[in-house]
């Protein structure tokens, strides 16, 4: 067997458990045997970084909805893994054999991943970089469902009209469903906000 089809037996060995835990996981983009991770504590009298008790594989991972990519490391100790949701907005500082990195949520404490192999952490830190920029380039939006055109009808003439195409039908799933998109459009929830601040008060 060679080299690169062992790789890939390897890599579906490892995906298989992540899946059971998360089916949604669909692949494992890279990933390193073995790192400890530190947290940051920035209170108290002694500030400074502090081991989380969580050891074990890291896998950077790529899922089919959203959070589209992952850290996780699988935590040889206990049944709490590390599992950090990638975002744009992450910060990322690499020195030799340590990853930092600080997650949006500015309550959550800065993570530090210590890696035995320098090269290793190279390789991660490299991919980490490319789908930071993908995740930068691609900012997620919600998709819109397409219209429903209405079908033809026996004689096979759309009842619509065929010279109309702004014309579309729709039913009471496909308004639900298009409410519902909107509710989750961060960018569309603020234009209606501030329209609504806007209107004078009754």
């Amino acid at each position: 067997m060679s080299s690169q089809n062992m790789e890939q037996q390897r890599m579906r060995g490892m995906l298989e458990p992540l899946q059971e835990k998360d089916p949604d996981i669909s692949q494992i983009v890279t990933y390193s045997k073995f790192v400890v991770a530190y947290f940051l504590q920035q209170e108290g009298a002694s500030p400074g970084w502090r081991k989380a008790n969580i050891e074990g594989p890291v896998y950077l991972i790529k899922r089919q909805k959203a959070p589209f990519y992952q850290i996780i490391v699988k935590n040889q100790f206990s049944n709490s893994d590390l599992i950090d949701n990638l975002h744009p907005d992450w910060e990322l500082d690499c020195q030799k054999n340590y990853i930092f990195y600080k997650i949006e949520d500015t309550k959550q404490q800065i993570r530090g991943l210590w890696f035995h192999n320098d090269a290793e952490r190279v390789k991660i830190e490299t991919m980490l970089e490319q789908t930071m920029e993908e995740l930068r380039s691609k900012p997620e939006k919600p998709a819109m469902p397409p219209p429903q055109r209405e079908a033809p009808s026996a004689n096979g003439d759309s009842q619509l009209g065929r010279d109309d195409p702004d014309t579309v039908v729709v039913s009471r799933d496909s308004v639900k469903s298009v409410l519902q998109e909107l509710a989750n459009d961060d960018d569309f929830v603020t234009m209606v906000w501030q329209k609504l601040k806007s209107k004078p008060s009754m």
